[in-house]
C-alpha cells in the first residue's frame, strides 16, 4: 500500500485508512472480531486509524488501545472530540458485558431502540471539556499521545469564532497531542478551518456522489498544506452495493434527492463496467487520484467486509 507525507506534517500515512465508527457497540456478539479486523488491517498496510471519543461509547478507542499497544509507534490514530455523551449512553458503556447477550437474545437492531435509550448528542468545544475529553481518549487508548486530534463536526459559527484553538496550542505544547484539525460536516467550516495556520488537517466527505468537498475545499487544502482525510468514499454503501439490495428512501431525503442519486448511480455503473472493473473499484480510484487526498478511509465493522474491499483496492493490481 502506497504511503503519503500528510499535508506539511512530518506524518507519513497509507493512501487507505481504517474508519473505525462500528468498532465495538452492544450490537456485536464480542470484541475479538474487532480486534482481528484491527490485526488484519495492519497486516494488510493500513497505518491510520479514524475514531473518536463518542464511538461505541469509548469502545472503538479502547478496543484501537488493545490491538495496538505494543507496536504504538507503527501506526498513526486519529481521534475526536467535541460531542457529550448523553447519560443513557455512558450508563449503558458501564453494562455493555450484561446488555450485549440480551441484545442478541432479542435479535434487537439499532434502530429500534426507543429515542429515550438512545438520549440525544450535545456538543461543547470549551477548553475544559475538550481538555478532560483528551485525558479519557489517552486513557482508553493506552497511550501517552494522540498523532492528530480533530475537532468532531463543529458549526462553521463555531470554527469561525476559534475558541478551542489555544486549548489545542497547550495541548501540543504538552504533548499530548503532536497534530490537530477537524472533521467537518459542512464546506462552510471547512473553508473557515483553513483560517487558522495551526489546523493541520480537514476531514469532509469526498465520493463520487458528492463532489462539492473535492471542489470547494480540496484545491485550497492543497495549496496550504493542509492534508485532506476523505471520509464515506464510498458513499455509506451506496457505491458497493448490488443495485437489487439499495433502497434509496433510506439514503434520501426527498424525492429529488432519490431521483438524482439513481441517475447518478446507473451512470458510475456504466462507467465502471466501460473500464471493465467493479463500481467500489471505480469509487475509490475517483477519490484516491484527487490531489490533496492523503487518506482515504474505508469505514468497515467485519473482516469480511475489510477483506472484499482490499481486494477491490486501485493498488492490488500491483501486487
Amino acid at each position: 500500500m502506497d504511503v503519503r507525507r500528510f499535508g506539511n506534517t512530518d506524518l507519513r500515512v497509507s493512501e487507505y485508512g481504517l474508519g473505525c465508527a462500528r468498532i465495538g457497540g452492544i450490537f456485536q456478539r464480542d470484541s475479538a472480531g474487532f480486534l482481528d479486523l484491527l490485526t488484519a488491517a495492519r497486516d494488510a498496510g493500513i497505518v491510520f486509524y479514524d475514531t473518536a471519543d463518542m464511538y461505541s461509547q469509548g469502545e472503538s478507542e479502547t478496543l484501537i488501545g488493545r490491538a495496538f499497544r505494543r507496536q504504538r509507534d507503527r501506526i498513526v490514530i486519529a481521534t475526536k472530540a467535541g460531542y457529550c455523551l448523553p447519560a443513557q449512553r455512558r450508563f449503558i458503556a458501564r453494562i455493555k458485558p450484561f446488555v450485549r447477550p440480551l441484545i442478541q437474545l432479542l435479535k434487537l437492531k439499532r434502530t429500534q431502540l426507543p429515542a429515550a435509550v438512545r438520549g440525544a448528542l450535545a456538543q461543547d468545544f470549551s477548553p475544559a471539556y475538550l481538555t478532560r475529553a483528551v485525558e479519557g481518549s489517552l486513557k482508553r487508548l493506552k497511550t501517552d499521545y494522540v498523532d492528530l486530534l480533530q475537532m468532531h463536526s463543529p458549526p462553521a459559527e463555531i470554527v469561525e469564532r476559534g475558541d478551542f484553538i489555544d486549548a489545542l496550542e497547550q495541548m501540543k505544547r504538552a504533548g499530548k497531542i503532536r497534530y490537530y484539525g477537524v472533521a467537518c460536516d459542512t464546506v462552510e467550516a471547512a473553508l473557515a478551518a483553513l483560517r487558522y495556520p495551526g489546523v493541520s488537517s480537514l476531514q469532509v466527505a469526498v465520493n463520487l456522489l458528492e463532489r462539492r468537498a473535492a471542489e470547494a475545499v480540496l484545491p485550497r487544502a492543497h495549496e496550504q498544506g493542509v492534508a485532506v482525510i476523505a471520509r464515506e468514499t464510498l458513499a455509506n454503501g451506496l457505491l458497493v452495493k448490488d443495485a437489487a439490495e439499495i433502497d434509496l428512501k433510506k439514503y434520501c431525503q426527498s424525492p429529488e434527492e432519490e431521483s438524482l442519486r439513481a441517475e447518478q448511480l446507473e451512470r458510475y455503473r456504466a462507467e465502471a463496467r466501460g473500464a471493465g472493473e467493479s463500481l467500489a473499484r471505480h469509487s475509490l480510484e475517483y477519490v484516491t487520484r484527487l490531489n490533496g487526498v492523503s487518506v482515504s478511509l474505508l469505514g468497515v465493522s467485519r473482516l469480511g467486509q475489510l477483506r472484499s474491499l482490499l481486494r477491490e483496492l486501485p493498488s492490488a493490481e500491483a501486487e
